[in-house]
């Protein structure tokens, strides 16, 4: 029979055990960098602040409990009653850490969602065949120019190529971003009519010249592109952001969380069908197939889905040293919405297209 003696002396030991254990994720969070366990990552610049508040909550609940416990000097409760507070507190404490990090990285991102969309390009709505996006022009020369398309994570959405589009169109491309549509339609082989779908677009455009389109991919659009390429000749130039390569990078475990809040990370998880698509689409072994077209790829040094020496292990040390480049500081969620990748990527067509 379990005796917690009083039911102040059981509140307090719970409640002791819950503020060390919420502090103690907050070290393993800023030490491994985890946002998905983090309830300041990402909220705040330095570290330190990570640090900070985990050891006022471990440091104030031992504080306060003793202050406000002194029973806890008299014979008190036995190991079966401790075990029993202690591991439902480390419970509730794993609970209240991921969904209070959840939330403020929802909040956060939704805040950035309305920066994207508060600067306005000169943009129209495309509808052709298979293809739905949105075709931005930089100002009116009277000149065919060259184009992009720009195709996103199918679990981003176009809203996140805003920052690369904003570049893009100041260099005086044109830009098409697509619309994968919705999860459950991406499918293999369908999802390979998505790009020649839209370089037969821009081809009937008397603003674009068809013989200078390329193609910009991020995430599983990054395999895609390069499958694309592979076949098409049309497409003269292409840039991946953190392309998977192979259907193990799609696999991350628990380093997911570098990314991602944990109910974001569920998400996620749930587009079953990415692992397929990247061994469907076998962007890498079609990167042979350019010839000497331009490719570049991309990631970040702190990419917690497709770690950037992973990346250049899957490619092989001589392709990757030609055609791979590490933005540092970046992760494979951050790189689209990264001032240094926007730069990187309106630089690199400017010189390639």
């Amino acid at each position: 029979m379990l005796n917690f003696i009083s039911p102040h002396l059981a509140i307090n030991y719970f409640l002791l055990a819950l503020a060390t254990i919420v502090g103690a994720l907050q070290f393993v969070a800023v030490r491994h960098r985890l946002i998905g366990l983090s309830l300041f990552i990402g909220r705040a610049r330095e570290p330190i602040w990570g640090y900070l508040l985990a050891g006022t909550l471990i440091v104030g609940a031992f504080a306060w409990f003793f202050a406000a416990t002194p029973e806890v000097f008299v014979p008190g409760l036995a190991g079966a009653e401790l075990v029993l507070l202690f591991g439902a507190a480390a419970i509730c404490a794993l609970a209240f850490t991921l969904l209070v990090s959840s939330i403020l990285h929802w909040v956060q991102h939704r805040e950035t969602s309305d920066q994207k969309t508060a600067g306005r390009l000169r943009h129209e709505a495309v509808s052709w065949q298979q293809l739905r996006g949105t075709l931005y022009l930089p100002e009116d020369t009277g000149k065919p120019r060259a184009a992009i398309c720009a195709l996103p994570s199918p679990s981003e959405g176009t809203l996140s190529l805003h920052p690369l589009v904003a570049a893009l169109i100041e260099e005086g491309f044109i830009v098409l971003a697509m619309d994968w549509g919705p999860q459950e339609e991406i499918r293999y082989p369908a999802v390979l009519g998505l790009l020649p779908s839209a370089v037969a677009y821009l081809t009937r455009r008397d603003e674009v010249n068809p013989e200078r389109i390329g193609v910009l991919g991020v995430d599983l659009g990054g395999d895609l592109a390069i499958r694309s390429a592979g076949t098409d000749e049309q497409i003269v130039a292409v840039l991946a952001l953190a392309p998977f390569l192979d259907r193990a990078n799609t696999q991350p475990g628990l380093s997911i969380l570098k990314e991602m809040s944990y109910l974001e990370a569920l998400r996620w998880a749930r587009f079953r069908e990415r692992g397929k698509l990247v061994a469907e689409l076998a962007a890498l072994n079609h990167i042979s197939k350019l010839d000497s077209r331009p490719l570049l790829l991309v990631y970040g040094d702190r990419d917690g889905i497709v770690p950037a020496e992973r990346a250049c292990a899957t490619l092989g040390e001589e392709t990757a040293r030609r055609r791979l480049t590490s933005l540092p500081g970046e992760n494979h969620l951050s790189l689209p919405d990264s001032p240094a990748t926007s730069a990187l990527v309106a630089c690199w067509f400017r010189e390639n297209l």
